[in-house]
């Protein structure tokens, strides 16, 4: 990646909806070069999909988890069985396999402490696998930051 890929990719990071036009005014370009780039950013994968970022709480979901999972045997065959349960479950965000004390975080947004509870009783209680979960709420949010510093990027000449 060269330094016009970066500014691109930090901006979309920032304003996924604007315009090829808009785009090519905030990184100093022409909206058919970015146009051209950001194509070829999707195609290397650089660029994985766009999205609008929504409030939980306006869609019914103010209940935000962190949830910390450790389980039996973290074999190949048990970690595919956990995600794909997870994937089932529309309250569940993001989930992560980890490394250190734990095997699994899970973020999720939830409508209320029975969703929660019954989430929690399909995924962790009614599985064998599972040794322990540990729920943290969130009750302030302090720094959310959802896009990619480039920083890195920055650095090498090509990423690509």
């Amino acid at each position: 990646m060269d330094p016009l890929d970066i500014r691109i990719v930090d901006v979309l990071q920032q304003h996924g909806d604007i315009t090829h036009a808009e785009l090519a005014a905030h990184v100093d370009s022409t909206a058919s070069t970015c146009l051209r780039r950001v194509r070829a950013l999707r195609q290397a994968g650089v660029l994985k999909q766009v999205v609008y970022l929504a409030d939980p709480a306006k869609l019914g979901r103010p209940l935000q988890a962190i949830i910390t999972v450790t389980t039996q045997h973290l074999s190949r065959a048990g970690r595919e069985k956990m995600a794909k349960r997870i994937r089932r479950e529309a309250a569940i965000s993001s989930a992560f396999g980890v490394t250190g004390e734990v095997d699994a975080v899970l973020i999720g947004n939830f409508k209320n402490m029975a969703e929660y509870q019954g989430i929690c009783d399909r995924l962790f209680d009614a599985d064998k696998n599972t040794v322990r979960y540990t729920t943290h709420f969130v009750s302030e949010t302090y720094f959310e930051n959802l896009p990619i510093s480039c920083d890195a990027a920055a650095g090498s000449a090509s990423l690509v």
